[in-house]
């Protein structure tokens, strides 16, 4: 199966150093930008929505929709401006940050001074923002996940208009989720998997004890399992992955020895002695183990093979002379 294509938002963007809002800004006007060129209908309906209905263009009409970023307005500069001939919105973009006393007044006699007859002032924002009682406040406030779900709802029709549209619908996605700026439904069956979960780290602990290695949980945002033997081993779930057992080392290892198993991945690593971290992951369902149609007895005996195997496989890539246990990294336990 091929790899997803690189995401071109996350790559530009680490070059933004100290600029995170205003590359947000850009990056949403690339996509509207070519939503109402190449897929006028997905392109008007965002612009709807973006300034509180308005700008309510049918599709055919979406060339008269222009797009633009950092204006100069007198005083001001607002981030993001869309605009026809007879509306004018502008939108003030955040996502940590929070607004300049007096910023949002200013904008509010900027758009009254600019003759257009139809004004709009919009505030898309990640969270919530407090207002003293005498400031002005924005005509709509739009938070991150909230364009995230709009974007959502139109890939299919994204993907429909051609690859480029979709692509950049899927990108943008893709980046804000990184980004922890989208939500997901949580679905009934929460309790279930939460059960099933639970019953999964219970197994592991009994399988690192068959195994003689000591077990200590390491709960983490993103991820949910066991240290082994000190520090050394790590097994478990990434949330990302949650249909993979994962394996990873957390000690130092000899490359060559790793890639001579001729299984598992090598992944660069900072915060790993050495940089270097051998993992391997398999898929609970898939044709060679089918975990979850085993009964409890053959689920418990298949954990403990892979543990014992992948704790073999890992000692024979170690180097003798091992560090100190390596801290955990700022994001995950694993």
């Amino acid at each position: 199966m091929p790899s997803p294509p690189a995401n071109v938002f996350a790559r530009l963007h680490k070059w933004a150093w100290r600029q995170d809002e205003n590359f947000l800004t850009e990056a949403l006007a690339v996509v509207l930008e070519n939503f109402l060129v190449l897929a006028p209908a997905v392109g008007a309906r965002l612009v709807t929505r973006l300034t509180g209905g308005v700008i309510d263009l049918p599709a055919g009409s979406a060339g008269r929709v222009a797009v633009a970023t950092q204006v100069e307005a007198g005083a001001g500069r607002p981030d993001l401006e869309i605009s026809t001939p007879e509306q004018l919105v502008w939108i003030e973009v955040t996502a940590e940050s929070t607004l300049r006393v007096g910023q949002l007044e200013g904008y509010r006699v900027l758009l009254g001074e600019s003759g257009v007859g139809q004004t709009r002032l919009v505030l898309l924002t990640r969270h919530p923002e407090e207002y003293r009682t005498e400031e002005a406040r924005p005509d709509a406030e739009v938070r991150w996940f909230e364009l995230a779900d709009w974007l959502g709802d139109e890939l299919p029709a994204a993907e429909a208009a051609g690859e480029v549209p979709g692509f950049l619908v899927r990108q943008f996605l893709d980046f804000l989720e990184g980004r922890g700026m989208t939500l997901a439904q949580v679905g009934k069956y929460m309790p279930e998997g939460l059960r099933a979960l639970t019953n999964l780290m219970n197994m592991l602990v009994e399988a690192a004890a068959a195994c003689r290695v000591p077990p200590k949980r390491a709960p983490a945002w993103d991820s949910l399992g066991l240290k082994l033997d000190g520090d050394r081993y790590w097994v478990g779930v990434n949330f990302e992955e949650p249909e993979k057992l994962g394996f990873g080392t957390r000690g130092r290892i000899n490359r060559d020895s790793a890639v001579a198993l001729g299984i598992g991945e090598l992944t660069e690593e900072a915060w790993v002695p050495g940089q270097l971290r051998w993992w391997r992951g398999v898929e609970l369902d898939s044709e060679p183990v089918h975990f979850y149609s085993r009964s409890k007895i053959s689920q418990m005996r298949w954990l403990e093979g892979f543990l014992r195997e992948c704790l073999d496989q890992a000692r024979s890539i170690e180097v003798p002379d091992q560090p100190p246990p390596a801290d955990d990294p700022a994001a995950s336990g694993s």
